[in-house]
């Protein structure tokens, strides 16, 4: 994914003394503008109208209106993700605070600084039966690291702080519920600016780090695995796969941390990997994991020997016993790493063989995107989104079976990539793909989806219209939610509830102000790809493709424990 790194804010001078004539939801506002936000997203309700009303009245923080809460929730994860600053999202009480926790729960799972504001009822209904009102705090409870309800006016700005405090030192989900008689209340604190950074990095020397060098002189098969904390490491990562003499496997967030020609890689892990990868991890004397914690049962060796580099703690041993585990930025170990090995002699039949399985895997996959049909194959367009999707698009992959396809036979050039890590859920494409053009829109963004996630967010089409959006949406529509029929297929059950009966999306996009072109073959495929990129409005692609079982799925080579 090559997430950002948020800069530090430049200092600013604490305000002396308060403005009373502030209200809260002004210094809500206020505050979040002191950190950096640009755009809260959201959708209006009762509890909120307070809210709204100051936003309008200030230039500073945008509101972004969508059409349902949880692309609200998904865009602040999204925006976060990409740019290293914290998200912001709302909602009011109710069902719309309800709405938006799946969202928010892709931000829990993946670690994203997003901060949610939900109006509640007036304070002297809080606690009482009467409509929408729900206890916040215990419902969002296994999502957000912190929850707060504000029930005095002058709580407001510690309470704002504390919870962007918290969302931007850890990584986690922050959550205020405000009663919607206090937003237009009166207030007598002043702002809380946040504290500016100096970033200094831990200095591993070499004696340091000599105990796991000497684990690493020692093995003669050597593999890596690098995840979506390898980005730091991207120029260094080569040099110490070659100097090891190991292979290199990605997993859907390391994709493109190297370049996929290079001849140590060997494929991706998992039912969307290369079938070589989980015989050579099996056959490893020594796996080095790099910001990576996924270990797919059935794709991986039960008791592997194995070191770990991560920037987290707790995510040492998490999935996998190993036998040193380095807390630091994979970026600065890798390097000092491959300084190190400068003199190491790896074995060279390991090579040969590491080597054989990178140009088989290439030659599949090369195969593999000159496949025709009509329908065309998922794996015929995977082939042309590599040749066409330039190396400084943004890219967000929705989940499902394209998820898959994607991950084993697109080809990346080192683009960003966004997509629903531990959550995995449908409808995250489309308005990830909006967050990512609002956040940096001077570069392509190109969203991947399937025709079950598309229809769970087919509103927010407007929306892109309404922002001013051009972004790309390419459709792989094969009328069911093919990864559950796949697996439905492999494992002899009966197929009911996941063929879908869709609307026609070439039309509801034009409906809704997109250019819309349904393509039938892969010449009008790889001009639409050229086109769309170039077009001032959004574009959206439906690619009527076959439903493929992929060649892994319900596998687990390796067993299951």
């Amino acid at each position: 994914m090559g997430r950002a790194v948020a800069e530090a804010p430049s200092p600013r001078p604490t305000p002396q003394q308060a403005d009373p004539s502030l209200t809260v939801a002004e210094v809500l506002l206020q505050e979040l503008s002191l950190w950096g936000v640009e755009r809260i997203y959201g959708v209006a309700g009762d509890a909120v109208l307070g809210f709204l009303d100051a936003v309008s009245k200030q230039a500073q923080v945008r509101v972004i209106p969508v059409k349902h809460e949880f692309h609200a929730g998904i865009m602040a994860s999204a925006e976060a993700k990409l740019t290293g600053k914290v998200g912001v999202c709302f909602a009011t009480m109710g069902p719309g605070f309800m709405n938006l926790l799946n969202g928010l729960a892709d931000a829990h799972l993946d670690r994203t600084p997003v901060v949610a504001i939900t109006g509640q009822a007036p304070v002297k209904q809080i606690g009482g039966d009467e409509n929408q009102v729900i206890d916040q705090q215990v419902a969002i409870q296994p999502i957000a690291r912190y929850s707060s309800l504000i029930v005095h006016p002058d709580a407001a700005v510690d309470r704002m702080y504390k919870a962007l405090h918290l969302a931007r030192t850890h990584g986690v989900v922050t959550h205020l519920s405000v009663p919607s008689d206090l937003f237009e209340q009166s207030q007598a604190q002043p702002l809380r600016p946040p504290v500016p950074w100096i970033h200094g990095q831990v200095a591993f020397s070499r004696d340091l780090l000599e105990p796991v060098l000497g684990v690493m002189r020692s093995c003669r098969r050597p593999m890596i695995v690098a995840g979506e904390g390898a980005w730091s490491a991207r120029p260094d990562l080569p040099r110490l796969t070659q100097r090891w003499g190991g292979g290199l496997v990605t997993t859907l967030g390391g994709k493109g941390v190297v370049d996929e020609g290079f001849p140590f890689h060997v494929g991706g892990l998992g039912e969307g990997g290369s079938p070589e990868v989980p015989w050579l991890l099996q056959e490893s004397d020594l796996i080095l994991l790099i910001g990576s914690t996924y270990w797919p049962e059935g794709f991986v060796p039960r008791q592997p020997r194995a070191i770990q580099v991560d920037t987290a703690p707790e995510n040492l041993g998490q999935r996998v016993q190993v036998e040193y585990g380095i807390v630091g930025d994979a970026g600065s170990v890798v390097a000092l790493l491959a300084d190190a090995l400068s003199d190491h002699r790896p074995d060279q039949e390991w090579i040969d063989r590491v080597q054989a399985a990178h140009r088989q895997w290439k030659e599949t996959v090369e195969r593999e995107s000159e496949f025709d049909g009509n329908p065309l194959p998922p794996q015929r367009v995977m082939g042309a989104l590599s040749t066409h999707i330039p190396p400084d698009a943004i890219i967000t992959v929705d989940t499902g079976d394209h998820t898959v396809w994607f991950n084993r036979n697109f080809r990346s050039r080192g683009q960003t990539l966004l997509y629903s890590g531990d959550w995995r859920t449908m409808g995250f494409g489309l308005p990830a793909a909006l967050a990512a053009k609002l956040s940096q829109p001077h570069r392509p963004v190109v969203a991947v989806v399937g025709d079950g996630g598309l229809a769970m967010g087919l509103g927010e089409l407007t929306t892109a219209v309404q922002e001013g959006t051009p972004i790309t949406v390419v459709l792989m529509n094969n009328g069911s939610l093919q990864m559950e029929k796949s697996k439905m297929i492999m494992r002899g059950y009966g197929q009911a509830g996941v063929d879908l009966t869709n609307p026609d999306f070439v039309k509801v996009a034009e409906a809704s102000g997109w250019r819309a072109e349904r393509v039938r073959d892969a010449t009008q495929l790889e001009r639409a790809l050229v086109d769309s990129l170039a077009d001032p409005k959004p574009t959206l692609l439906d690619i009527p493709v076959q439903g493929v079982v992929p060649p892994l799925t319900g596998q687990k080579p390796l067993g299951s424990s």
